[in-house]
């Protein structure tokens, strides 16, 4: 019986599709020798139909988490790159300034997109993956402000048993900051970056400084927190309080966006 070389073609590139580290056209012409024309179309196909995606924060092509099949781990939150995207491309033509979205994993902010990429505007680009610190970034304090009781603590005990390398994150955590900093948060409705935080969490702001800003608010469906989204721009510019006032609530209608965008995917999947 004959094959279907194009459905047999489209099967190679599903493959060699990395869902983590994500794969560029160029890296899959070489691994599958077919030509560049035909793979981007068998990877539109692909996009299409909901087996692949291409992520603004880097370009590269990645297959569906939908696909994968991984015992123990809640989908919905490796679903949030995907489904962010085109929110995230939104929120930036309207207010220019760029964005991430980050989830919660092994006590840090895993960055899964990011539209800094696309912008003209001059800010750190960090690579899908990245794992943020949680006491002094914006991402992390709004998911400390937003979470459970539960994670909280977890969170909190982890960082008990490591300490964390930066000497303003222990400060925060064992100066008594830490409480009036989540009340705040939850007050004010977003978090915001601790001045002295350079971008990393093993180097000190003298040492390493990305020279960026940031406020974040939660994505979260009812009481269920997904992830955390933020918008940033240049310290040196010192807009926080401009952007609060003209861009919170776009930041807040596009972070429910995606919040009821990865329910609704939830729903659908758990139907099927």
């Amino acid at each position: 019986m004959k094959t279907i070389d194009a459905l047999s073609r489209g099967l190679d590139v599903l493959r060699g599709l990395e869902e983590r580290r994500g794969q560029s056209l160029a890296e899959l012409h070489r691994a599958t020798g077919i030509p560049k024309a035909s793979l981007l179309r068998i990877l539109e196909t692909l996009e299409q139909s909901g087996f692949a995606w291409r992520a603004i924060g880097d370009g590269r092509y990645r297959r569906s988490v939908a696909l994968i099949f991984r015992p123990g781990i809640d989908d919905s939150l490796l679903r949030i790159g995907e489904i962010a995207a085109p929110f995230l491309e939104g929120l930036r033509k309207k207010v220019i300034w760029p964005s991430d979205v980050l989830v919660h994993r092994n006590y840090r902010m895993e960055l899964v997109e990011t539209s800094r990429r696309q912008s003209s505007l001059n800010v750190t680009v960090y690579a899908i993956g990245y794992r943020v610190e949680m006491f002094l970034s914006a991402p992390g304090r709004a998911f400390l402000a937003f979470c459970s009781d539960a994670e909280r603590d977890a969170i909190l005990a982890d960082a008990a048993a490591h300490p964390p390398l930066l000497a303003r994150s222990r400060q925060v955590i064992a100066g008594g900051e830490l409480a009036a900093i989540l009340e705040e948060t939850r007050r004010l409705g977003y978090a915001s970056r601790d001045p002295l935080f350079g971008g990393t969490d093993d180097k000190e702001i003298s040492v390493s400084d990305d020279g960026i800003d940031a406020i974040a608010v939660p994505v979260q469906h009812g009481d269920k927190l997904l992830a955390t989204m933020n918008l940033v721009w240049p310290r040196k510019y010192k807009l926080k309080a401009q952007i609060v006032r003209e861009h919170l609530a776009d930041m807040q209608e596009t972070a429910a966006a995606i919040a009821a965008a990865a329910e609704a995917s939830t729903e659908k999947r758990s139907t099927e």
